[in-house]
């Protein structure tokens, strides 16, 4: 069979080659080449969807000087579990024509402007490199008196998902008035602060061991101050705040403005309700992710309930908000009618209210909160069942992705590479173009805003300071690796970027890590710290001896990666010869000493004896074995059926299209993916693992039909840097039919494909300015192929055309063509 489209060619100038032969590849190669150093058009060099942008880190405000102080209360720097009340009235006599803001805080603020929630800033991130959200605020002011207020909230310890830095709060606004005047609101002295008293400050942590998300809330509304957000209240007993610097000031060093659209909030109503003893249970029938909401009339003050939140329920139909970690908290009532919601979003399904004689509850709902994509991609095929899978996946992407891709909600944390890798990838496919940001900002905090280690390790999870010692999910090598793939496959789906280019000094300090693990026996990666987690490793594990075979897959394919960027971007030409070569050995070490003759596959393990299906799935995507091999790799992997978890199954399906197995991965995927939505734990969203009683029922990395959909059976896949070159490669099993559009920074491709009567295949294609595409049509009949009605012989406006096993591969620049063929009946 022809090689992997997966496959990594050392410094080739794109991500995938088709299934075609060497010449064609040779052909392909040149033409990816000029596109590339081309480069995009410059309106499509910032194409990152909406209101999106992230600057270098810098002393400055993206070229703007900081004039506002990071303020906090007189009390301690850094107090644990805190909360504290912020505000500023001003006049405006006139309304500007223009009101651009930076916001900033530690560790985070729900930001009000005149009572309305404007957004809570700013982007999780490093206090070291911290992030200053930029947005524009003038259609929240109003002519007179105006008032900006922000809870913030201060942990005051490391946690899974937050450094341990120290509280503050920081706000620079500028009013552009006609005739060039301006005006400036920055935080300073003049601000008022109060510590918002309502929160006890001494509540358990929700996760003590692994200090997930913080502590539980409980809030005394007896303690509130009331419209303390409208501009007329009286805070003449608040102080005034106390100034700690104007940035760069510790520990908030480095300056990184981040432009990012506001969050998609939504109200969801409760679909049924139920009693269950003393608490009344609400269920809103699909995952959350966001914050329940209710409004209660109380008969006296003083009466404190609990509210839970969970994904499953108990055998007593009460909601389970005790997995990893304590998922309720508990509201104390003042007299009459009141509303609230906690600080912690959460992911959920079910709410449940502890009730009394005292309250009356008068209504319930919950707030989604979750990044808002644009909507320019779509698939759909013949098969409803699938197309609801690629729904589901695009649902469980939302709802993973809050203000950086999540892992999931209970951790409120993302992984540099491993999960994010995935989610990188599923974007690219649901979203198109507009998540390009979020992965951007996923490779950054691989790079700049990382404490590294010394020797050049990563931390796994972003940003943190706690739990780093050895095994932990902190230092995860496998991830490092993917990290260096996920820089360049962001190439392939996003284009040029010179942030991303800016990173290439980390990318080497990563590559200069694993040099020192590489046995000198045999050139073998051997004896790597740390947890690696490679698939899932507790439900369908892999065989990890010293020198383990999926770790040295990786490596080979992060070796190809990085030489490619040397190139390509980095003008490092001697580098790239020195990772190419290391390339070239370890993949003829590989294959000496890791392949077993007898058993006809890759061994798990150097001197091991367990064979896996996930170690051949890792040989055939970074291109590993010969011709000769795959036959017997890929009827292991069909045999084993189910023997990875669900995101693991992604690369599985991936290179069994890739090997022409397209009935087989389908059939996989209608059996696997179709049992969990029969699950009654299912949530609307794909969960953890195919059926893990402790996971999450919303995990994105488990969403591979979203992108195998779109990727492999509608069949479009960059071959070339920001979609500037394309293959168009339908993989079409017992479907008649398959449509859809990816929305790239070269612009939307929208294919459609069909089979008719009898071997009739048609296919619809277009393609974006400045593109080229190769489009492989499953037929080796010439006398059949038409081009918008005209035949090979007529010679219509085609670059070029060629034979490739069973396809009829053929080069077309921008434009709409629709194509025809007979197919042989036997196509893959």
């Amino acid at each position: 069979m022809p090689d992997s489209l997966r496959q990594y060619h050392g410094n080739s100038p794109g991500k995938y080659f088709p299934n075609v032969k060497n010449a064609f590849l040779i052909f392909l190669a040149g033409i990816t080449l000029t596109f590339r150093m081309a480069g995009q058009p410059a309106d499509l060099v910032n194409r990152w969807g909406k209101s999106s942008f992230i600057s270098a880190p810098s002393s400055t405000l993206n070229g703007v000087t900081p004039l506002a102080n990071w303020i906090w209360d007189s009390g301690a720097e850094n107090p644990q579990n805190y909360y504290l009340l912020v505000r500023k009235t001003f006049n405006l006599e006139k309304l500007p024509t223009d009101a651009s803001a930076f916001i900033s805080a530690y560790a985070y603020a729900d930001v009000y402007i005149n009572g309305k929630l404007f957004e809570r800033c700013p982007m999780n991130c490093d206090p070291e490199y911290q992030c200053y959200d930029h947005f524009n605020i003038l259609s929240y002011l109003h002519k007179g008196e105006n008032c900006i207020t922000a809870v913030v909230q201060n942990f005051g310890i490391g946690l899974h998902s937050q450094m341990n830095g120290r509280g503050g709060f920081f706000f620079q606004a500028k009013l552009d008035y006609a005739g060039g005047s301006s005006v400036n609101v920055l935080s300073d002295h003049s601000w008022k602060v109060t510590q918002a008293k309502a929160w006890n400050t001494q509540t358990r942590l929700r996760a003590p061991k692994a200090h997930l998300i913080g502590f539980v809330e409980e809030f005394d509304a007896r303690l509130w101050p009331e419209g303390w957000q409208n501009p007329g209240f009286d805070d003449s007993s608040w102080e005034k705040a106390k100034e700690i610097g104007i940035p760069p000031v510790a520990p908030w060093n480095s300056l990184v403005v981040i432009e990012r659209p506001h969050l998609a909030r939504k109200i969801i109503k409760p679909v049924r309700q139920w009693k269950a003893g003393n608490l009344m249970v609400y269920d809103f029938g699909v995952e959350i992710a966001g914050y329940p909401h209710f409004t209660v009339d109380a008969a006296k003050a003083g009466v404190q309930f609990k509210i839970g939140m969970g994904e499953r329920l108990d055998t007593n139909n009460v909601p389970l908000f005790h997995v990893s970690g304590d998922h309720s908290d508990k509201y104390t009532t003042k007299m009459g009618l009141q509303s609230w919601r906690p600080y912690t979003w959460m992911g959920f399904r079910y709410l449940s209210i502890e009730t009394s004689p005292d309250i009356r509850i008068h209504k319930v709902s919950a707030e989604s909160a979750c990044y808002d994509y644009e909507m320019g991609s779509s698939f759909q095929c013949s098969d409803p069942q699938l197309n609801e899978f690629w729904n589901i996946g695009k649902y469980t992407m939302r709802i993973n992705s809050i203000d950086t891709y999540e892992d999931p909600w209970r951790e409120h944390t993302q992984y540099i590479a491993g999960d994010s890798r995935y989610m990188m990838i599923y974007g690219n496919y649901a979203f198109g173009k507009s998540s390009r940001f979020l992965s951007a900002y996923n490779l950054v905090c691989g790079a700049e805003s990382q404490r590294w280690r010394n020797d050049g390790a990563v931390r796994g999870r972003y940003p943190t300071d706690y739990l780093l010692q050895p095994g932990s999910s902190t230092y995860l090598a496998d991830y490092q690796l993917e990290w260096i793939l996920m820089m360049h496959e962001y190439f392939m789906y996003y284009g040029k970027d010179d942030l991303i280019e800016g990173l290439y000094p980390n990318l080497k300090k990563a590559m200069d890590y694993y040099q020192p693990w590489v046995d000198p026996k045999t050139g073998l990666l051997a004896n790597l710290p740390g947890w690696i987690v490679l698939d899932w490793p507790d439900t369908y594990p892999i065989e990890k001896k010293n020198i383990i075979t999926g770790l040295n897959c990786l490596y080979y394919g992060a070796l190809n990666a990085a030489a490619s960027l040397a190139t390509d971007f980095a003008h490092d030409p001697k580098q790239a010869q020195i990772w190419q070569e290391q390339a070239r050995q370890l993949k003829e070490n590989i294959n000496q000493e890791l392949w077993s003759e007898k058993d006809r596959a890759y061994l798990d393990s150097y001197g091991g004896t367990k064979i896996g299906p996930q170690t051949q799935v890792y040989a055939l995507v970074y291109g590993l074995p010969d011709e000769s091999r795959k036959t017997d790799m890929i009827d292991l992997i069909m045999k084993r059926g189910k023997a990875s978890q669900e995101s693991f199954a992604y690369w599985v399906l991936n290179s069994m299209f890739s090997e022409g197995e397209d009935q087989w991965a389908l059939d996989y995927m209608r059996k696997n993916w179709g049992a969990q939505t029969q699950l009654a734990s299912f949530n609307g969203a794909w969960q953890e693992g195919w059926n893990l009683p402790w996971g999450s029922t919303s995990h994105a990395w488990s969403s591979g039909p979203t992108a195998l959909l779109p990727e492999k059976v509608l069949g479009l896949e960059p071959t070339g840097y920001g979609w500037k070159t394309f293959m168009m490669q339908p993989h079409t099993g017992d479907l008649r039919w398959a449509k859809g559009t990816v929305s790239t920074v070269s612009g939307d491709i929208t294919a459609a494909w069909k089979k008719s009567a009898g071997n009739h295949f048609t296919l619809k294609l277009k393609v974006p300015k400045e593109t080229l595409a190769s489009v492989c049509l499953p037929s080796t009949d010439l006398k059949t192929v038409k081009i918008n009605g005209k035949t090979l012989a007529e010679k219509p406006e085609i670059e070029a055309w060629r034979l490739s096993g069973k396809w009829t591969v053929i080069e077309i620049r921008a434009g709409n063509y629709q194509f025809e063929c007979e197919t042989d009946g036997n196509a893959e």
